[in-house]
């Protein structure tokens, strides 16, 4: 059964295969590396960290990810908000998100609030060590954007943009993270490499309990073939990535839409990139098997094109 969420291997490849790969990465480049929309995000410093269930994290340290996002949901006779998504900011005034946490589900949820600056969710302001962050900044949502083929074939395409109806306001606590953009970080991630993930979901396998403190692990990537066992309706493809297969270290339900990370060198020091989307994994987390995240160097164009 599918749930949404919320080693090394040696590979040997033919000098045709590694062709293929050069010329696929080739065409990535040349399709983003000019694109208009980096002129709007250059104005943004992105990437830098304030800070010196995700199944088996650790508290993340008040402002280490100052990008993440909570997505609230209202049924339609309630007014109390409930929190079963995350995003994560690229500008100012956009989140990216994935695609299953904006449809209007049967369940009469719908998306209604996005929350920058959390960090431990039953306090407003955060504080730690006797360093406070300003409150959280609550938007409205103003515009959303689908993957056109999200679910086409089934459980693919999982990633979408969310347009706030203001900008938010940018601090140490809340401010972008970077795209993908150098040859280096386009490249595909290689087997063994290590992520981040991060998110206010399930702690407890058998449980709903939710974390309060926005937590944080970090996995491996995995072979994709890994994450082709979740029965003949899915096959991995080049647009997710398949990380995790750790016990009791996993996204899990609620850390849905949130950001796959990894630190590349870049100019002007180490910085934070979005390298995927939570998209889904085993309907039981954190049992070693891996879970299936969307590619941002794959959807990386799409991104750009409908950032502005």
């Amino acid at each position: 059964m599918i749930q949404w969420k919320y080693c090394f291997i040696l590979i040997i490849v033919t000098q045709n295969d590694a062709d293929d790969q050069t010329t696929s990465l080739d065409n990535r480049l040349l399709e983003v590396s000019h694109h208009p929309t980096w002129d709007k995000l250059d104005a943004f410093d992105c990437g830098d960290s304030a800070a010196d269930r995700i199944i088996g994290g650790v508290n993340a340290a008040l402002g280490q990810f100052p990008w993440i996002a909570r997505l609230g949901y209202t049924l339609s006779d309630e007014d109390d908000l409930d929190w079963l998504c995350g995003g994560v900011l690229v500008s100012d005034q956009h989140v990216i998100t994935a695609a299953h946490c904006l449809l209007s589900a049967d369940d009469g949820y719908e998306l209604s609030s996005v929350r920058l600056g959390e960090h431990n969710t039953e306090t407003n302001p955060d504080c730690q060590i006797n360093v406070c962050a300003p409150p959280v900044q609550d938007r409205k949502v103003k515009s959303i954007k689908n993957h056109p083929l999200f679910n086409k074939p089934a459980f693919h395409n999982d990633i979408a943009i969310i347009e706030l109806e203001s900008p938010v306001e940018l601090n140490d606590y809340v401010a972008p993270i970077c795209l993908l953009r150098s040859r280096e970080q386009v490249a595909d991630l290689q087997i063994g490499e290590l992520v981040t993930v991060a998110g206010w979901g399930k702690m407890n396998m058998t449980t709903d309990q939710r974390a309060n403190i926005l937590q944080v692990v970090i996995l491996p990537i995995v072979s994709p073939d890994m994450c082709s066992n979740f029965g003949a309706q899915f096959k991995v493809s080049h647009s997710e990535i398949c990380a995790g297969a750790q016990h009791n270290k996993d996204a899990c339900g609620g850390d849905s839409g949130g950001p796959l990370m990894k630190v590349y060198d870049t100019p002007d020091g180490p910085k934070h990139f979005l390298v995927g989307v939570v998209s889904f994994g085993p309907s039981v987390c954190g049992i070693k098997k891996p879970g299936v995240y969307s590619s941002v160097a794959f959807f990386l164009k799409w991104i750009l094109d409908n950032l502005y």
